[in-house]
Parts: C-alpha cells; structure tokens; sequence
C-alpha cells in the first residue's frame, strides 16, 4: 500500500510479504503505519500469501485505520492476495472483517496480483527492504520476472526471513529466494520472537486510545487469554529499518537450511546470510520500544514541504507514538 509522500528525504519503503494469520503479524502491520507518519519508513507494499480472502481484508482495514486523507490507486497499492484454491481464511481475522470498521477491499477482484505487487512495491521507492514472513512462493516467482533481479539488487537493501517456527510452507521457494536473492539476507530466527514476548495483559490498556481495534479483535481471538504472544514479525520490522539500532548484534555469515517441511535452521560457515540475536543486556529495552511502537497511535504526516517527522515528531521504534486528531477508527 502506497500513501503519498512528504517533501524531503525519502524514508525506506518496506515490502511486507505475510500470511495474516499470527497476531505477530498483526502487530507489525499496525507498527508500520505510525513508522511513516514519522517518515522512519514508507509502506511500499503488503502482499498476503498462505491465507484467505478475510486475511488480505484484515490488512486493509489496518490501513485504513491509521491512514489519513483521500486513498485512491494513484497513491497506494492494493494489498496482495495470493489466490489458491484449499487456502482457508484464518480464524484470527473473522472477528474484525465481520465488525463495523471502515475497509476498500469488497470482492477478490480489489486486490492486487501478489507477484507484481511484491515488485511493485519496489518499484515505486528508491530504497527498499523486504521482510518474509509468508510462504515464499510469489516473491520466488517475482526473481524470474524480467529485471526485477536488477531491480532488486539497485533498490533493495535488504531482505529479513523470519522463522516462527511453524515452517515456510513453500519449501522449494524459500530455497530459490536464498540462492538467488541479489542483496544481503538477514535471519530473524523463531529464538528472537520468542524472547520478545508482548504482554497479553496489558492489550486493552496499550490499544485504549481506540473504541474498537482490530489487532485486539485478532489477537484475542487467536486463542483463550490472557497469553503473550512472540514477536517474531515486529521484532524483524524493528531491524529491518533500523539495522544499526544498538539492539541487535550480528552473526558471522552462514546460511539458512530448509528443510522439506519449510522448517528453517541457520548454519553458521559458508555463506552469506547473517543471523539476527538480541543484545542481551538491552533486551528489556528493546521489548520496551517493540511494545510502544506495535501499540503506537496512527500519526498525522508532516505536511508537504517541512520534511521532517510528522505526529510527535519522535519514530514509532523510539518514542511515544502519535499524536493528534485520529482518524475514523469505525464506520459510520
């Protein structure tokens, strides 16, 4: 989904290829959006792959939560959707697609091809960093588009796998994805999500600045609370915009063995992959910020001409959020 921009420097656009169907990802998603408004990154694209039609709603309905102004094809992208016959819709995301809240997506035919949408959302940023977390699939197929290798290797600065252990699901993709990837690939391994856990306790209270929310409705209806839930997704987001934060350290280069069940393991020696770990006497800070930004009200963009941040003027992965007048959080 591509929102307009401000005048001044332009923020990296994230490409956010994910299934929907794990409240992680949910929380990253709605991390993003106030991460533009204080022009920290810029929503280049969503795709969803490995789920339903309710799936890629979901992720619209996030959008049109934290975005402001007129939404139109000339300034944003359709969320993705991978069409595929068996795929059911996740139970997590029933609750908020049934609720009153505002959404564009009507019918299958609103969304976007997921292999273009993934180039796409390249396509139309200078600079981009792309985070799997979906089966591979579309994005595997997307490298043997005519040159859309080049494009990635000119504009993508780096793509960050995530493992939350519950396998890829498209076992020869990934493969494709990590022999044939052109920039630098970074492993967020299921380890980091699990020791970054959001407090399921203090939902209500961390999303009370809304009446209603859909990563609530999602989240609780994942499975019986109260539960802390990994942040495997939002932990990824955090070092894919921001690789030189002093919260993560880094391996020495490897690669990343994929089992036939998708089931992903990092190998340290030959190779050029490199695995993500947490400081780990910053990790109570770290989880701090991931808490505040996945939770992070929806911030008005700087207007045209000032540059700068928009909101509080303090990024969403290093201050308070938002604030400001929010937009409509239900339909009318």
């Amino acid at each position: 989904m591509q929102a307009p921009r401000n005048q001044g420097p332009a923020p990296v656009g994230i490409v956010y290829n994910t299934s929907m169907t794990r409240p992680d990802a949910a929380l990253a998603l709605a991390a993003m959006y106030p991460m533009e408004g204080n022009r920290e990154s810029h929503m280049g694209s969503v795709c969803v792959v490995g789920a339903g039609f309710n799936a890629a709603v979901f992720c619209d309905i996030i959008s049109r939560l934290y975005s402001f102004g007129t939404r139109n094809g000339n300034s944003e992208l359709a969320v993705g959707l991978a069409v595929e016959s068996g795929v059911p819709d996740s139970p997590m995301v029933k609750r908020a697609v049934e609720g009153a809240y505002k959404r564009t997506l009507q019918r299958v035919s609103d969304t976007s091809e997921p292999t273009a949408v993934l180039r796409n959302g390249v396509i139309f940023n200078s600079e981009s960093v792309v985070i799997l977390s979906g089966p591979a699939t579309y994005l595997a197929k997307s490298l043997d588009l005519l040159g859309t290798k080049d494009l990635y290797k000119q504009r993508v600065k780096r793509l960050v796998i995530v493992d939350a252990g519950v396998g890829n699901k498209d076992a020869a993709a990934l493969r494709k994805v990590i022999a044939e990837w052109p920039t630098p690939i970074f492993f967020c391994s299921k380890e980091v999500g699990e020791a970054l856990r959001f407090p399921g306790a203090d939902l209500d209270k961390d999303f009370s600045w809304a009446p209603a929310h859909p990563v609530v409705d999602a989240y609780k209806a994942f499975k019986p609370m109260p539960w802390d839930a990994p942040m495997y997704d939002v932990a990824a987001t955090h070092y894919a915009v921001h690789p030189d934060s002093s919260f993560f350290e880094l391996s020495p280069a490897g690669t990343i063995s994929v089992a036939d069940d998708g089931a992903m393991k990092f190998v340290p020696g030959s190779g050029s992959v490199k695995s993500i770990g947490i400081v780990p006497t910053k990790k109570a800070d770290l989880l701090a910020m991931l808490i505040t930004a996945a939770t992070a009200k929806p911030v008005v963009p700087a207007p045209p001409g000032r540059g700068g941040r928009g909101g509080s003027g303090r990024g969403a992965f290093g201050g308070s959020g938002g604030r400001g007048v929010l937009p409509a959080i239900v339909a009318q």
